[in-house]
């Protein structure tokens, strides 16, 4: 009887573990790996065509940005002249292995160039047949912003996989390695401070140019005399082997056309639409041309002569291009703000406090940034750090403690809770502030192609038969198995819904998320936890009690003793699973008091990217423009606010 119970044990544990063993060391096989860079190339080309719409400037197509590609072998020689839309065609016809630097001046478009390319590259994969998709490599726009330039370049392309698209680390090496993994490098001409004596940007560029990057496809993404400066520090060309295309400015006749396109799509009739194409026709090598030759600061012109026509009489007094540009920036804070419904949410919502919250982000960027954590991207559950980092560990830190201890102190009363209620919550309160970086958690009930209920039940299935079998040689009875099964088996799904990296890549993304999936998970785990510990502990000492003093009075006081015991750990638990979100509440409450930032971040951050302040690079938020975060931390003059 007794070996027929563990070899049925046994035989169940099998399956549970032998998935516990592929979480931790997960297949590489060929059919394996072919379906995770599947899985991989989808989650890219859904971020990129995201990407790709938030740099739209206004309804309407692209604008119309071509490209001039020269031969390293021969400086100067232009050899190819073409639309960017057509880039990945370009890039197809290059010579193996494929390597190409995309420069431009700021606002050139190039992030728009680069995102035209992946996405033409993971079209051309696309039709594919499956044998030969199976050895593409898959395009994947990286920023380097947040690299320190001097670690293994395999190495940091693994952590931004598992960074950007949750892959794990294993999986990510290993695509990594087998070259199906084409880095798109953006943000090198962000990497380096104007006071710092060595280059971190040219030790990538030294990366790439060695065993074994130095003989394998890459794509460099640089303005044009950031690259320049990299290429005289190396006395080289900059990126071995490579061609480079070098992105063209407007001509005063395609800015003009743009505008009176714009102009009649939105139906505007004032007559300073007219005075400002007039004026780049007439001085095509004027300030008002020059400044507006890339499409930034053309989309820039359109958005604010459409929400403040006076913005066109002030961009023809301008006397210079810095002057057009000050006038453009300072704009945009006050035409996002001039277009938004104040009445509601956004009552609050000044050109002043707008801007005062933009400069938060800013200098926090900075930090980061200096720090060597990304600097360009933050996600909503990395918002605290504006609250300061120090000051948002310590307030968890107590915050935990302290309801921990008073949830002990509540359940055992104060004779047993201020012996224990202490003890523990300094562990759990520790445990929280000491956490750096606690990222937000997801549940999935379904993900595409299958259901997570199965994992979730083997999951809890492994839990409950090792805790039951403990639970039995202790007490001896089938009670405390079966209450010990009930319990493990509940919590297992509490573990087993989440979902893991590999589920991620199939799921939807969405930045604004990311707090309330924790919360759930939290409230999940805290439900499941209490109910477990419930049971665990009501029916086995409510049956024991009727022994005693009567089955109904034992029931009920087992009930009771388990529902305290069951709250006790749940609400324990429930708040250490919820790090990330604990932790955003409380730099909510920071804000409310140091109006440093809005009180509701969440709000605000998707606030400015619908009105074109920010962007939203995978669940991260950046600024529109690298140049613009740079003019915000610089001091106004009084004729440069509006």
């Amino acid at each position: 009887m007794e070996t027929g119970v563990v070899v049925r044990v046994v035989a169940a544990l099998i399956k549970p573990l032998t998935m516990l063993w592929q979480l931790w060391r997960p297949r590489t096989d060929r059919v394996s790996v072919a379906a995770l860079v599947d899985d991989l190339a989808e989650a890219v080309c859904q971020e990129e065509q995201r990407l790709r719409e938030g740099l739209r400037a206004g309804p309407g197509s692209f604008m119309h940005v071509g490209f001039t590609a020269t031969a390293k072998a021969q400086p100067g020689e232009v050899i190819e002249s073409a639309a960017v839309s057509d880039i990945a065609t370009y890039f197809e016809l290059l010579t193996p292995p494929r390597r190409l630097v995309v420069l431009g001046e700021p606002g050139s478009g190039k992030t728009v160039a680069a995102a035209h390319l992946v996405l033409g590259l993971l079209e051309t994969r696309r039709d594919q047949v499956d044998t030969r998709r199976a050895g593409q490599p898959v395009p994947v726009r990286v920023d380097a912003a947040g690299w320190n330039g001097k670690d293994d370049f395999s190495g940091w392309l693994t952590t931004r996989l598992r960074y950007d698209y949750r892959l794990r680390p294993r999986s990510a090496r290993a695509l990594v390695d087998a070259g199906l993994i084409l880095p798109v490098v953006d943000g090198l001409d962000e990497m380096d401070a104007h006071d710092s004596e060595e280059s971190r940007a040219r030790a990538v560029l030294n990366r790439l140019n060695e065993t074994p990057w130095g003989n394998r496809p890459v794509v460099v993404v640089c303005r044009s005399d950031e690259f320049d400066e990299l290429t005289r520090l190396g006395e080289d060309n900059g990126l071995h082997g490579s061609t480079t295309i070098t992105l063209r400015p407007f001509t005063p006749g395609q800015i003009s056309d743009y505008l009176t396109t714009y102009r009649h799509r939105i139906g505007a009739t004032r007559p300073v639409w007219t005075a400002v194409t007039t004026r780049i026709t007439a001085q095509p090598e004027g300030p008002l041309a020059r400044a507006l030759n890339t499409p930034w600061m053309l989309g820039l012109a359109a958005t604010a002569m459409h929400h403040d026509p006076h913005t066109a009489g002030q961009l023809t007094g301008c006397s210079d291009t810095d002057a057009v540009r000050d006038l453009l920036f300072a704009a945009q804070i006050p035409a996002a703000v001039a277009g938004t419904d104040r009445t509601g949410r956004f009552r609050g919502y000044t050109s002043d406090n707008v801007r005062t919250w933009l400069l938060s982000l800013a200098r926090c960027l900075d930090q980061r940034r200096d720090l060597g954590q990304d600097g360009t991207t933050i996600r909503l559950d990395e918002i605290w750090e504006i609250a300061g980092s120090v000051r948002c560990r310590i307030l968890h830190g107590l915050t935990v403690g302290i309801a921990v201890t008073l949830v002990i102190v509540a359940a055992v009363g104060l004779r047993f809770g201020l012996v224990f209620g202490p003890a523990i919550g300094l562990v759990f309160g520790l445990s929280a502030g000491l956490s750096r970086s606690p990222r937000a958690n997801r549940m999935a009930w379904r993900v595409p192609a299958r259901s997570r209920w199965r994992g979730g039940l083997t999951y809890g299935l492994a839990a409950g038969l090792t805790l039951g079998l403990t639970t039995e040689f202790a007490l001896g009875t089938w009670l405390g198995l079966a209450a010990a099964v009930t319990a493990g088996l509940t919590v297992g799904l509490a573990f087993g819904l989440e979902a893991d990296a590999e589920d991620q890549l199939g799921l939807a993304v969405d930045e604004r998320r990311l707090i309330r999936d924790d919360v759930r998970v939290a409230v999940f785990t805290a439900g499941v936890v209490a109910f477990a510990i419930g049971l665990a502990l009501g029916l086995p000492t409510g049956l024991l009690g009727g022994l005693s003093g009567g089955l109904v009075n034992g029931l009920a006081y087992g009930l009771a003793a388990g529902a305290v015991g069951g709250l006790t750990f749940g609400l324990s638990l429930g708040l250490m699973r919820g790090l990330a979100a604990t932790r955003y509440l409380i730099a909510m409450l920071v804000f409310r008091f140091t109006s440093s930032f809005p009180a509701r971040p969440g709000l605000f951050l998707d606030w400015a990217r619908r009105s074109g302040l920010l962007r939203v690079t995978g669940t991260g938020y950046q600024f529109r423009h690298e140049t613009y975060r740079q003019w915000l931390q610089q001091p106004r003059t009084g004729g440069t606010e509006r």
